[in-house]
């Protein structure tokens, strides 16, 4: 019953749109070419998925720090699993920026999630003076009965494009036994989009 409880957590943040095909763009339509500042593919280098543990690993980052109960405790946006910060794990510092007096960090840490399993995290956090004004999870992946993982990106204009991808390939039956395999995967997303507003805040478009 756990495992059929957690797939409906899952469809409750989905939009239950099935990706079939990738969207045609037509030619007329003009391409965002705001200034990138930072994506999914600049930190992919960093992960490394563990085929035995079934868990994935952060890989070629140095220094890492400890988190202070503060930022343990701080309120994370776009948390939708409630997957908690643990004084067990480290996280490191990936990239840093700024725009105009708000100063940005991305961190990369892993958490505890079902049945202790590892849970890999990509957050953005923004300061104003040293003080940290909010914080909002950029990436949450894991392999659990189902695959779940984002992919962001961050432009100058201030946007965060967040798109939620989880992907179901299991049959279980009403016990919440898994029973086989599906012969094609279910593949549900959602995108969220959030503005870096002056203040160091960030709000939800």
């Amino acid at each position: 019953m756990k495992k059929i409880a957690f797939l409906m957590t899952l469809a409750v943040f989905f939009s239950c749109k099935k990706e079939t095909e990738k969207p045609i763009i037509s030619k007329e339509v003009k391409q965002d070419t705001t200034t990138l500042i930072y994506d999914s593919k600049a930190i992919a280098p960093y992960f490394k998925f563990d085929e035995e543990l079934i868990e994935y690993k952060i890989v070629g980052l140095k220094d890492n720090q400890k988190f202070t109960p503060d930022e343990i405790t701080f309120p994370l946006k776009e948390n939708d699993f409630d997957y908690i910060k643990s004084p067990s794990f480290d996280y490191y510092l990936v990239h840093t920026f700024d725009i105009d007096t708000i100063h940005y960090k991305v961190l990369a840490y892993n958490s505890y999630g079902e049945n202790d399993a590892k849970v890999l995290n990509v957050q953005l956090n923004s300061y104003v003076s040293g003080k940290q004004k909010d914080a909002l999870l950029l990436d949450c992946r894991f392999t659990f009965e189902t695959e779940y993982y984002r992919n962001f990106t961050i432009r100058s204009n201030r946007t965060i494009e967040i798109k939620k991808v989880a992907v179901e390939s299991l049959i279980f039956n009403e016990a919440g036994d898994i029973i086989g395999n599906k012969k094609v995967n279910d593949t549900i997303s959602e995108v969220v989009k959030y503005k870096m507003n002056p203040s160091g805040k960030f709000t939800k478009m």
